[in-house]
C-alpha cells in the first residue's frame, strides 16, 4: 500500500466524527451519500469506497455467463468504479477502472443501444481504452434510486445488430443484480 502524505490534519470531534476534506473527496471521486467501508489494518484505519457489486460477485458471474451463453457475445459487468466481471478471453478486464464516459452513461439512468453503422459512437468501458466494437448495449444497475454499475454486451461483427430482445435480456440481468445489492 503506497502512503501519500497530504499535510492535512483533522481532529475527531466529541461525537467521534472526522471530516474528510473536500480536496481529498474530489481526488478519490467520493460523492455525497457514497457508501464507505472502514476496517483496521495493523495500527491504521482504512477507508475506501464500498462496492455492493463486489459482494455479489458470484451472482454477477452467473448473470454474465448466462448472458454470454444466450447472446454469444462478450459480457461485462461493472460497479461504479471497476469491472467486476468480464466473460471469455477478456477476463483481464476485471479490476480495471471504468471510463468517465461509462460513468456518465450509467448515471444517465437509461439503457443504451449503440450501432456504429447507424452513426452510434461506442462508449469505452475501461479508462483510457476503447473497445473495438460495432454494436454495444449498456444497461445501468439501479436500485432505490442509487446507481450500482452496469451490464454491457458488445460485438465486433459489422453484420450483426443487437435488438430490443437483447436489451430486455440485459435489463433482466441488471434487475437480478439490483435485487442482490
Amino acid at each position: 500500500m503506497q502512503e501519500e502524505k497530504t499535510g492535512i490534519v483533522r481532529r475527531i470531534d466529541a461525537l467521534g466524527r472526522l471530516v474528510i476534506p473536500k480536496e481529498m473527496r474530489k481526488v478519490l471521486k467520493w460523492n455525497d451519500n457514497d457508501p464507505l467501508e472502514m476496517y483496521t489494518l495493523k495500527n491504521e484505519i482504512v477507508i475506501k469506497k464500498y462496492s455492493p457489486m463486489a459482494s455479489v460477485a458470484a451472482v454477477a458471474s452467473s448473470v454474465g455467463e448466462g448472458i454470454e451463453e444466450l447472446t454469444e457475445k462478450h459480457c461485462v459487468i461493472t460497479d461504479m468504479d471497476n469491472v467486476v466481471y468480464s466473460s471469455g478471453k477478456y477476463k483481464d478486464m476485471v479490476g480495471k477502472k471504468i471510463s468517465e464516459n461509462l460513468d456518465r452513461t450509467i448515471r444517465g439512468g437509461k439503457s443504451l443501444l449503440i450501432i456504429k453503422s447507424e452513426g452510434g459512437e461506442p462508449v469505452g468501458i475501461i479508462k483510457g481504452e476503447n473497445p473495438e466494437t460495432e454494436n454495444q448495449i449498456i444497461v445501468p444497475i439501479i436500485s432505490d434510486g442509487y446507481y450500482y454499475g452496469s451490464v454491457i454486451i458488445y460485438d465486433k461483427d459489422k453484420d450483426h445488430k443487437f435488438n430490443a430482445g437483447d436489451v430486455r435480456l440485459l435489463r433482466l440481468g441488471a434487475f437480478i443484480l439490483a435485487a442482490q445489492v
